[in-house]
């Protein structure tokens, strides 16, 4: 259990740091338990990915013809700048998709007054981030033979998806808690994280969304990591620090309200289960 009370803004930091070692070995079995008794094992975290991103170019970039710059008739140019948005959407979408069902799948645990809880969050955002940074390997290896380097604002990728995993941890948190009461919101997750998908720039620029529309995309929360990891990793382009802490800020809140509600909650888990 946490040191601090769900209403101490540390309590968020400390059901980390608190139980990394605990988190480190389920996060290690989720892994291994993931490719368990498969024949490609760890490789499909490569395959996946390679797939994925093999049918978005062709619909989008050859189908659709769509481009990130007017002049560029590169497909491969296409496919880089799209993985990025491709692979920061999948982080949040393989989080959200999993929390509603995650209290509800691990009932043995609810029941075990010891166990920790709380840590399910950092257990599932552990594991995307280990699949998000295996298919950022691909992601490096694309920028290095399109470009030949990776600008030096690469080192503050970190920085930039510290604030976005903290939202994603209050999301998860909150959606974890509802998905025990609310057994439809696992279902409704689908359909949220495949308009997300679409309402974000993934496979378009910003630019070519009409300026009466645009707002549905700039207030997308995806929006700015996406376009700020684009900077950093390929374009070199400054980076919004004011924005990067702004958006700290919204993350830590989310973080803290998700947390503080799970807590709030999680006395009734047993009783609905």
């Amino acid at each position: 259990m946490s040191r601090y009370s769900y209403r101490n803004p540390l309590a968020v930091i400390d059901s980390l740091v608190s139980q990394r070692a605990l988190i480190y070995q389920f996060v290690k079995r989720e892994v291994s338990g993931r490719y368990k008794g498969s024949f490609l094992g760890l490789f499909w975290s490569f395959v996946n990915p390679l797939l994925l991103l093999s049918v978005y170019t062709f619909v989008f970039g050859v189908v659709f013809k769509s481009k990130w710059r007017p002049a560029s008739t590169s497909h491969f140019e296409f496919a880089v700048v799209m993985f990025v948005g491709v692979l920061t959407h999948g982080l949040l979408a393989e989080c959200i998709n999993r929390a509603p069902g995650m209290i509800v799948a691990n009932t043995n645990y609810v029941k075990r007054v010891v166990f920790p809880l709380e840590t399910l969050t950092w257990i599932t955002i552990g594991t995307a981030l280990f699949h998000t940074f295996i298919a950022s390997l691909i992601l490096i290896g694309g920028i290095l033979l399109w470009q030949q380097h990776l600008p030096i604002s690469a080192l503050a990728v970190p920085l930039i998806l510290v604030p976005y995993v903290l939202l994603i941890a209050g999301v998860t948190w909150f959606l974890m808690s509802l998905g025990v009461f609310l057994r439809d919101i696992g279902q409704l997750m689908s359909i949220v994280t495949s308009l997300l998908m679409f309402l974000s720039p993934v496979f378009y620029p910003t630019t070519s969304v009409p300026e009466e529309l645009r707002f549905l995309i700039e207030w997308n929360p995806l929006t700015f990591v996406i376009e700020q990891l684009r900077n950093a990793l390929i374009w070199g382009n400054p980076l919004d620090w004011l924005g990067i802490l702004k958006y700290f800020v919204f993350g830590y809140i989310a973080a803290w309200f998700g947390y503080a509600w799970f807590q709030r909650t999680r006395g009734g888990f047993a009783d609905i289960l």
